[in-house]
């Protein structure tokens, strides 16, 4: 058996002001042309496929075209839950006639837990969960925690499955250990948000959404799909995938991914700003940050740029970072006279020591602010 692992689509996402929905269609479409050449039995999608509650139009359209492309064009299965970001109620909808034709969509978490026999397999959905509707759900009071709450879930689903079949459960949340990018929207405050690789014991395959690295944790049977496109920054260096997943029986064969390529990469690029707009090299549409080197004043630089890189999101200047050593004890600091202060400020802000005359201009200033404060 062979299935596809995808998640965290945030449909209708909007990044430093820009709309992603064109993208987005353009990486689904993309994800589609690649479970038809895997020949893929099946596509798991582990959670967000909306980036906020109430979608905008455009995006539930464009969910509804790549659901009908996957399940109805190709006739895959697929096999979805909610994410944090998800309303689930709104992803419930409709789901028990869905499965008629194999679109298999959890939003909520009920009291009783049931899994999709699937070729000789159990698939587990499991939609994201706070500790709230899980003690609620199962009636027990010493659910307090994320951690509680999929032990408990976990624990339920195993004592009904059939430990002759392979196991594959459908999740959405923060395991411990992984790595977390700026695009991801915290659960909680601080780590009571995490739950332990413990909880996915016995299970074969583990297809988790929520962290947007496809690396984000190294474990043998739990894997993060990743998101398909980059949502910040902090994930330019990312290689966004799919996985691509062969089992045989309880045995699993092979993970691999099978890379994305987007309509515009999301890049970070720095330099001086004459030689950025002098010489514009290939890539210069993607989504860009741009960190800038040069010192003192600059006229207007994100229009001159965006003359030549229209889709700058980001701009910054670059200003070296003082050492533990730069640092200087307070009583250090206040032995030094008023123009000593300004000259290390002065220097710490434009990267430069004052000349003699900028010092001269400095003191002059400061002794007649003195005499006016005298009198």
């Amino acid at each position: 058996m062979k299935f596809l692992h995808t998640a965290d689509w945030h449909l209708g996402k909007i990044v430093n002001g820009v709309s992603m929905l064109a993208e987005q269609r353009y990486i689904l479409e993309q994800i589609a042309r690649i479970a038809e050449e895997e020949q893929v039995d099946g596509i798991v999608i582990a959670g967000d496929l909306y980036d906020r509650s109430v979608p905008p139009a455009d995006a539930v359209t464009l969910l509804n075209d790549v659901l009908m492309e996957l399940n109805v064009t190709l006739g895959k299965p697929v096999f979805a839950i909610s994410g944090n970001h998800d309303s689930a109620e709104r992803l419930n909808f409709g789901s028990a006639w869905y499965e008629k034709s194999g679109l298999h969509i959890q939003g909520t978490l009920g009291k009783e837990l049931a899994p999709i026999e699937w070729d000789g397999t159990q698939v587990w959905l499991v939609p994201y969960h706070e500790p709230a509707q899980v003690r609620a759900a199962f009636e027990d009071k010493t659910v307090r925690s994320f951690e509680d709450a999929m032990q408990a879930v976990t624990a339920k689903i195993r004592t009904v499955w059939d430990a002759d079949k392979a196991q594959i459960l459908v999740g959405h949340a923060f395991v411990a250990g992984g790595l977390p990018s700026d695009s991801e929207r915290q659960l909680a405050i601080g780590n009571v948000d995490r739950v332990s690789t413990n909880c996915f014991e016995g299970f074969d395959y583990v297809a988790l959404g929520h962290l947007h690295h496809p690396h984000a944790i190294h474990h043998p049977s739990i894997f993060y799909a990743g998101s398909p496109l980059k949502y910040s920054f902090s994930e330019a260096k990312d290689k966004k995938s799919v996985r691509i997943v062969t089992m045989d029986g309880k045995a699993l064969v092979e993970v691999r991914e099978r890379y994305l390529e987007p309509l515009h990469d999301l890049r970070i690029i720095g330099g001086y700003l004459a030689d950025l707009i002098s010489s514009v090299a290939p890539g210069n549409e993607d989504f860009l940050q741009i960190n800038l080197l040069d010192e003192g004043a600059l006229i207007d630089p994100i229009g001159q740029l965006r003359a030549f890189y229209p889709n700058v999101l980001h701009l910054e200047r670059v200003q070296e970072k003082l050492t533990d050593s730069q640092f200087e004890r307070f009583e250090d600091v206040i032995k030094k006279d008023d123009l000593e202060l300004f000259a290390q400020f002065f220097e710490h802000v434009s990267g430069k020591e004052m000349s003699d005359r900028q010092v001269e201009i400095m003191r002059e200033t400061m002794d007649s602010v003195k005499v006016g404060a005298d009198q």
